[in-house]
Parts: structure tokens; sequence; C-alpha cells
């Protein structure tokens, strides 16, 4: 049953020109991730240490414009195809805006969340390649937890590419498995290993400090836990 935050959010009107946000379609082709980041000013430490910069091969995929909003996840959740997301539980008004991203949403219900909407969670492989841009675009970081919280889809400028808010204002699930990068050769559409016990979640979020505002910088949640800063977006395979 929906919480009555939901419902309000469910009344509200919505503008006709963001009901559908659209995708950035990248191309599919060979790149480079991660970052020597680590070994040039980090000395190595274990926080930053599995970015080994490495290649990859993806075959084109289109990837949402903007983070899952509290909006569209509360519509999923009325359709009965969502799992309802959690509150905060001492300030929920702040996260429960109708164009916030959507959090406290576990990884499956992500991947819930997107295949109703026909796609998929991206890999981590193809979340870093949209993160990577020219213009890496605004990011909302660096708040303190007890008072900090996420700011309206879309408020910054986006990265080059198009795409807004990859880095700073939630965390992203990806589909991986989080572990060691595969880096001999070219990695084929990397997918992470077979198993594992968390998830990544990629982009760093509003309440990161600066050296997690990376597009190469990895992080892991425990899938069945739902956080205040982790949401997600969604990608599709193309033809």
């Amino acid at each position: 049953m929906l919480s009555a935050v939901a419902l309000l959010l469910l009344a509200a009107p919505v503008c006709a020109d963001e009901a559908a946000p659209g995708m950035i379609d990248i191309p599919g082709g060979e790149y480079s991730v991660g970052d020597a980041y680590c070994q040039d000013r980090q000395g190595n430490s274990d926080w930053c240490a599995d970015e080994t910069p490495h290649k990859v091969k993806l075959d084109a995929y289109s990837i949402d414009k903007y983070e899952a909003t509290n909006e569209q996840y509360y519509e999923c959740a009325a359709e009965s195809k969502c799992r309802p997301n959690d509150l905060h539980e001492s300030r929920p008004k702040d996260f429960s805006y109708m164009k916030q991203p959507a959090v406290f949403v576990r990884w499956k219900d992500a991947e819930d969340f997107c295949r109703w909407k026909g796609g998929r969670l991206p890999t981590e492989a193809e979340w870093e390649v949209a993160a990577q841009a020219d213009d890496l675009g605004g990011a909302h970081f660096g708040l303190n937890y007890n008072s900090g919280s996420p700011r309206f889809v879309g408020s910054l400028n986006p990265n080059s590419r198009g795409l807004h808010d990859m880095l700073g204002n939630v965390y992203e699930w990806v589909a991986d498995w989080y572990g060691p990068y595969q880096t001999q050769g070219v990695a084929d559409n990397p997918k992470g290993p077979a198993e594992g016990k968390e998830k990544g979640a990629r982009g760093g979020s509003w309440n990161s400090a600066r050296h997690f505002i990376r597009a190469s910088d990895r992080v892991s949640r425990f899938p069945d836990f739902s956080y205040s800063d982790v949401g997600f977006r969604c990608a599709r395979s193309r033809p």
C-alpha cells in the first residue's frame, strides 16, 4: 500500500515536457575506463586501488538522461510493478519531492523499475563511459548527512553527452556485482563477476567528499539494503 507521501506525489500535476525525459545514445566502440588518479595522487590507497585503467569494447546502448524520480517510481509502484520505496525515518519530506531522485530503493527494486520501463540497469562499464565527457556537468555534493539531501533531477548543467547528475546528487546502482576489473586485453561488454555480495554504485552523492566525484570512482553497496544516497537510472541495448 502506498504511503500518504506517495499518493500526494501521484496526484501532483506533471508538465508535459517532463513526462518522458528520454535517453541519450552512446555509440559502440572501444573505450578507456579506470584512472591513474589513485596511483598518481593517492599512493594506491585501498579506497581507490580498484580503478586500474584498461580498455573495454561496448555495443551501442542508450541511457536515461536523468536519474529516475520519485514521480516515476511511484507510478511503477501504483501499477504493482515495483515495491514501494522506504522513507527517511526522521526527515521523509527532504527526500520525497516529486522531482527528486528515487532513493531508499534496493538493487532489485531498481532493476524491476527498469524492466517496467522496457530497459535494464546499465553495466558498470556502460555507466562509466556515459559519465566520461569533456565537460563533466554540474555536481551536487559535500553536504552534511544530518542536513543534506538530493536536489531535483536536472537542476544543474548536463555533461557534454547531455546527461544530468552523473556525478553527485545520488550514487546510482549498476547491474554488476562488485569485483576486480578484467585488465588484460580488451574486455568485451564486461558484466562483472558472476556472483558476489555487493553491487556496484557509481557517481558520488549529495553527501560525498570531493574525491569521490569522479567518473572512475568505484564503490559498492549491499543489494538488499536501501540507502538515502543511492538511486539509479536505466539503460537499454540498441540493435
